[in-house]
């Protein structure tokens, strides 16, 4: 009975090296099929950028704008954590964008003129521009 006992013993002692091979090909597979962290960052403010242009200043004044702008910053700030380096020249533009926007605004707000408006409507029409290049930017990533 002692040869059984050793072909029981082989198979045992393959054991460890079968669960390392299954574990390796188990972390090849993880590495291939994932994703950069930024790409709900990017979807995120995808969406707030579009909610952005879809404010009705005339209906719900400024102050719906400026609501909407918040939450593109927050966004923006997000998808800038993860993905600065990656994307430097694209998040900078964002963000000159978004305050370029948050200043027509304030001054919108302190002079409700025809000026003022043409301003903060030029500014969310560079917010979309800078959003939609970043989004060409990272299309092959997520």
């Amino acid at each position: 009975m002692r040869p059984a006992q050793r072909a029981g013993a082989r198979r045992w002692a393959l054991l460890p090296a079968a669960v390392v091979v299954l574990a390796l090909s188990g972390l090849a597979a993880a590495c291939g099929s994932s994703t950069p962290a930024y790409c709900t960052d990017a979807s995120q403010l995808k969406t707030s950028v579009g909610n952005l242009g879809n404010v009705d200043v005339a209906k719900n004044g400024l102050g719906s704008l400026q609501t909407a702008l918040s939450q593109v910053q927050a966004d923006a700030k997000s998808f800038a954590a993860d993905a600065k380096s990656a994307f430097p020249a694209q998040t900078a533009a964002l963000d000159s964008a978004v305050s370029g926007l948050q200043t027509a605004i304030t001054s919108a707000k302190g002079q409700p003129t025809a000026t003022a408006a043409t301003a903060v409507v030029s500014s969310v029409s560079q917010v979309k521009s800078s959003a939609s290049a970043l989004q060409s930017a990272i299309s092959g990533n997520c």
